[in-house]
């Protein structure tokens, strides 16, 4: 068993051959390397050592335990190629308080239109860095890995063609928005985002990554962001996903605390077709802290994965899981949640709570919190519900004089709310509280009830 609690898998096609996927893949791969040529640095290096792991395990399968719950076969039957220029598109959450925005477009920072970072961040291009100091970028990498939650990371390190690095060094004021904008003009484009995150000693500051499409095309995002906190760091970061129902989006967060650093971590999907988001993150020294809040809303047709595992690699590290998950329609919620307290990782703190509401006979919300303890003494405890609205509430707004639709609505956002209080931005609560309300019945009444 490897530190991310999975052991490496073996993944191929069904058939006994190569999938198409696998193919198109394998073919950018190539074509990235006529492109930059085999100058034999460390970036280049670690790409090819990429690509040669991610082609030698495949893609994930059902057999995949982080992946029990989400089928990829249709993906694997699809050709993909690399993302043309794309067009950018206004996210919901700008403008909220005059906040400085960089926007990526099919993965390609548009630093023409940043006006000014924060006081205290500094923001610089990642193929800018790879091309003047190749070396400096690859000591950012994490280590690779086999394990079979990180498959599609090791795509992204093999295809990534830019991204952002972002240095935190000071206390910075008002918030940072990063846009992804994924733009396809012809069908089964792909585009492999990057963000490298690092906060030195006691800096502090929030940063908002909002995923969003509205591609009448299918495409597939493959993100990772990687964040790295020194002593007494503190960061906030928040990832909102709003793509098109024809949009796949893979979206792996990277996370290491040092000691006394802490991450308070907001995860919200509103849209997409396919959304797997993963969280993996280590608690490396004495006073590490991890507050993680998911709200998944699945709607229609619509497939949400969320897989957190959260690892206390030293003694009094600390730990928070809180999950709202809803889903209507044909739709299907997932929130897998793994905790792994390594031996010696004494007086290590965790809880895990998820809650799922099912509005429809045909939705499906499967949640599986999990522990794996190595010592002991620590303080450990998860739960999982699901279930329907609560009757004698509903009877209760009834007796008031609501309607159905009304009432349900209210029970729905009320139940919401426990992903949404611990949010330090007012703003963006009430920008998320508006898209959410906005995908329920009686939307302007409800507006009225906020």
């Amino acid at each position: 068993m490897n530190a991310a609690g999975a052991s490496p898998s073996r993944s191929h096609p069904a058939s006994g051959g190569t999938s198409p996927a696998l193919q198109s893949f394998e073919r950018a791969w190539r074509e990235r390397g006529a492109h930059l040529g085999d100058t034999g640095n460390a970036m280049q290096s670690m790409r090819r050592e990429a690509m040669a792991r991610f082609e030698r395990l495949g893609l994930p399968t059902l057999r995949d335990e982080s992946w029990h719950y989400s089928n990829l076969r249709a993906l694997g039957l699809r050709s993909f190629r690399s993302s043309a220029a794309g067009t950018p598109q206004i996210s919901w959450l700008e403008d909220l308080a005059g906040w400085p925005v960089v926007r990526l477009i099919n993965a390609v920072p548009q630093f023409d239109a940043l006006t000014a970072a924060p006081a205290g961040m500094q923001i610089a291009s990642l193929k800018t860095l790879e091309q003047h100091d190749p070396q400096r970028l690859a000591g950012m990498m994490p280590p690779l890995s086999d394990a079979e939650p990180q498959r599609w990371v090791l795509l992204n390190a093999a295809l990534f063609d830019d991204g952002l690095h972002i240095r935190i060094s000071g206390a910075c004021t008002g918030a940072l928005l990063i846009v992804h904008t994924s733009s396809a003009t012809d069908a089964h484009e792909m585009m492999h985002p990057r963000i490298i995150i690092e906060a030195e000693r006691g800096s502090s500051a929030v940063i908002i990554e909002h995923h969003l499409s509205d591609s009448l095309q299918p495409l597939l995002s493959n993100s990772v962001t990687c964040i790295a906190l020194q002593a007494s760091a503190r960061l906030e970061h928040f990832r909102v996903f709003s793509g098109s129902a024809v949009a796949t989006h893979t979206d792996h967060l990277q996370i290491r605390a040092a000691a006394d650093a802490h991450l308070r971590q907001h995860t919200v999907v509103l849209g997409g077709g396919f959304v797997r988001t993963a969280l993996e993150a280590s608690l490396e020294a004495a006073g590490a802290a991890l507050d993680s809040y998911c709200l998944l809303t699945g709607h229609e047709a619509r497939h949400t994965d969320c897989v957190n595992i959260v690892t206390h690699a030293a003694p009094h590290t600390q730990s928070r899981q809180t999950a709202r998950v809803i889903a209507s329609g044909r739709s299907r919620a997932i929130f897998n949640s793994k905790v792994v307290v390594n031996a010696g990782a004494q007086k290590a703190d965790s809880r895990q709570s998820c809650r799922g509401l099912l509005l429809s006979p045909t939705a499906e919300i499967d949640t599986r919190p999990q522990l794996e303890i190595n010592a002991d003494d620590v303080k450990c405890a998860h739960g999982a519900t699901t279930g329907r609205l609560d009757p004698d509430m509903l009877f209760y707004l009834l007796s008031r004089g609501l309607d159905r639709n009304t009432a349900q609505s209210l029970l729905v956002f009320a139940f919401l709310a426990d992903a949404l209080t611990d949010m330090s931005l007012c703003a963006v609560r009430a920008s998320v509280e508006s898209q959410l309300i906005a995908q329920l019945p009686d939307s302007q009444l409800l507006r009225q009830f906020r």
